[in-house]
């Protein structure tokens, strides 16, 4: 089976739809909506923003503050995304308080989005809360790219794009939209490659320090053959390449620093079948301190 094949197939249903952004009025959801729109800009996308109202109670004493703080929410959520956009033609955006939880609100976008773009964690959450449980269970479910974005203003300009990949059909999709984003945005894209899936300190690990120059040479071939059709389809994209012994989410923290964003597959080759994000992922988003991006497999 032609699995880079495959991965063009699912990566080009992406490519088309709005970008769909959850709001509550936290800092991180106004960052995310500063976000959408520069990366709206990019794509010539519409821009649809959606918060909830869902209560258990049907009290309307209750239920219309919080509809009224929801659209307050999305106004400054749009304010914030007009006055973010450089590109002469204004943004077309949709805003919308639905009714149910915002999990499913948003699950249920992600089938016609082409990005879900939401905060690492709500206005409930506290500073210490590196990942909220929304934005959490949107990692694990979406159906289209999710990019959680941190309540600081991350490096939009001239920075690379960073990746993650194992050679799993995960690891391609993300090598795939890190190569689109990067060629969108006239920027390099980094590669980076954990030869070692386990704590290097653990002595069970194969790959020993003498063995390390062979093998990184062998590494290497390997990770240059993987980029090869890839690189062929964005042949104005420059490509660095960084194979590590060190840990995967290590490795890829390491190298999103410099990065404008950071792009993982929601599942690489580790785990289980059932399982839909991988500890690599959920690792890295947890601590990330600059937008993610998680690509699924498939929608």
């Amino acid at each position: 089976m032609d699995l880079q094949g495959d991965c063009r197939v699912t990566a080009s249903r992406f490519t088309d739809g709005p970008v769909v952004v959850g709001v509550d009025g936290s800092a991180t959801a106004r960052a995310a909506a500063r976000w959408a729109a520069r990366d709206a800009a990019l794509h010539r996308s519409e821009i649809e923003m959606i918060a909830s109202a869902n209560l258990s109670a049907d009290d309307p004493y209750v239920l219309e503050p919080l509809r009224a703080r929801c659209e307050r929410a999305l106004a400054e959520a749009r304010r914030v995304a007009e006055d973010s956009s450089d590109s002469t033609d204004p943004l077309k955006i949709t805003t919308q308080v639905v009714d149910s939880p915002p999990v499913t609100a948003l699950l249920e976008a992600s089938d016609r989005a082409r990005l879900l773009v939401v905060g690492n964690r709500g206005h409930m959450a506290g500073h210490r809360v590196a990942l909220g449980t929304i934005t959490t269970a949107l990692a694990e479910h979406c159906r289209c790219p999710l990019t959680v974005v941190r309540d600081s203003t991350s490096n939009w300009s001239q920075a690379s794009i960073a990746v993650g990949t194992d050679g799993s059909p995960g690891g391609r999709v993300a090598v795939d939209a890190a190569f689109a984003a990067a060629d969108l945005r006239g920027v390099p894209v980094t590669v980076v490659h954990a030869w070692c899936d386990t704590d290097v300190a653990d002595m069970s690990v194969p790959c020993t320090m003498s063995e390390w120059p062979s093998r990184r040479s062998r590494a290497d071939a390997w990770l240059d053959a993987e980029l090869d059709e890839v690189r062929r389809r964005y042949p104005q994209v420059t490509v660095r390449c960084a194979v590590t012994r060190d840990r995967p989410a290590r490795a890829l923290l390491d190298h999103a620093q410099a990065a404008q964003l950071l792009v993982v597959g929601a599942r690489g080759r580790g785990g289980f079948a059932a399982m839909r994000l991988g500890s690599t992922s959920l690792s890295v988003l947890r601590s990330a301190r600059g937008p993610v991006m998680v690509v699924p497999r498939d929608r």
